[in-house]
């Protein structure tokens, strides 16, 4: 039975997400209140009975050391399987920038991936949110004889939504002709989930050919160059998508799952997603306090009311204060009677004399870590 090893990609530089990304890599983003961004492309991997896993990460990688452990709490074997992290580390030049490529990385692994176990590759993105089987993808790869298939998904919104991501431009049998940037030219389009599958040995070699072509060449540009070579085709992907390369679409995205059809994805019982619990009591109502519409995270207490918001764990809302359309991460206290909406609070912040925040639907304001206001 074929098997494939895991890799999980850092994004290009045509994503940054201002402020959350200033302290910690995507992979660590708080998500829903209880998760890290990592933990849904792991859990499709693991769901889907991989268990040799890399996560490999362009920034401090402290967070994600705490937060992944052994990985136990996804599932993995530790005797039969591996949850590898594996930070970019360069002493000069490109390393230390935002552009340095997965290809860099990659390449500084290549010889990890050549002894690997597994005959096949699939490489996942960490700032798309999408629920899927990898086992059932990695057959439609072999049965279809392609070199190279790429996860996609139609929208008819591309002139709104997926700014600055990759499309295919794809033939009448589903091969890739040509992958290029969304730029907002068109509304429907066939977006690129960043999700590749091929043989270990087309992946060393893509890898190899890369370095040697440009420094700055993405693992993307590679493909691009070959789909006039191999045999590149993309397999559809039907299901919702979520996709996260600046702060809006990071608010939305949270917001967005708070609906009864969006949350199924996150709460059906034979494709758990995994993520490092906390052991702390319930949530606590007080007084008056309310909630509608919204997840809360353990160990929060409510004197307030929130509404259509995400509360992280071990925040208090005091007394009349009134939460609307905001994500709230970890350890955050918002004081008596104050009035926030379409607000993101960073980790262990103070909102205690600065009484009503209110940001835009179409531009959420956005306090950062540690901060007191």
């Amino acid at each position: 039975m074929a098997s494939a090893l895991g890799i999980i990609s850092y994004n290009d530089s045509t994503v940054y997400v201002q402020g959350l990304q200033q302290h910690r890599p995507i992979a660590s983003f708080s998500f829903l209140g209880r998760y890290r961004l990592v933990d849904i492309p792991i859990s499709n991997m693991t769901n889907s009975g991989m268990d040799d896993i890399e996560v490999y990460l362009n920034g401090n990688p402290r967070s994600l050391f705490d937060h992944m452990g052994d990985g136990r709490q996804y599932n993995i074997n530790s005797k039969h399987g591996s949850l590898s992290l594996i930070p970019l580390y360069k002493e000069t030049g490109l390393g230390t920038s935002i552009y340095a490529s997965d290809v860099e990385s990659y390449y500084d692994n290549i010889n990890n991936i050549r002894e690997s176990k597994h005959d096949y590759v699939i490489i996942a993105p960490v700032n798309y949110i999408y629920v899927t089987n990898y086992a059932e993808l990695l057959q439609q790869h072999i049965e279809s004889g392609a070199d190279i298939s790429i996860l996609y998904k139609t929208t008819v919104v591309a002139n709104e939504k997926y700014i600055n991501c990759d499309t295919l431009n794809l033939n009448k049998q589903k091969g890739v002709e040509s992958i290029e940037l969304n730029v907002g030219r068109y509304k429907k389009r066939d977006m690129s989930l960043l999700t590749y599958i091929m043989k270990k040995d087309i992946f060393i070699s893509l890898i190899e050919e890369a370095r040697k072509v440009s420094r700055m060449y993405w693992l993307k540009d590679i493909i691009n160059d070959k789909c006039s070579e191999l045999d590149v085709r993309g397999i559809p992907y039907r299901g919702k998508v979520y996709c996260i390369n600046d702060l809006k679409t990071y608010f939305d995205a949270n917001l967005d799952v708070l609906s009864l059809e969006n949350m199924k994805m996150f709460s059906d019982p034979n494709w758990p997603i995994y993520t490092n619990t906390s052991d702390t009591a319930p949530v606590v109502y007080i007084g008056e306090g309310t909630a509608k519409q919204s997840l809360i995270s353990n160990g929060s207490q409510i004197a307030g009311t929130v509404e259509h918001s995400i509360i992280g764990r071990s925040c208090k809302i005091g007394k009349g204060a009134k939460v609307v359309n905001c994500v709230i991460t970890e350890d955050v206290e918002i004081a008596p009677n104050a009035i926030l909406q379409n607000v993101i609070i960073d980790k262990h912040s103070k909102i205690l004399h600065k009484k009503e925040l209110v940001g835009q639907d179409y531009e959420p304001l956005y306090i950062g870590r540690r901060e007191k206001i």
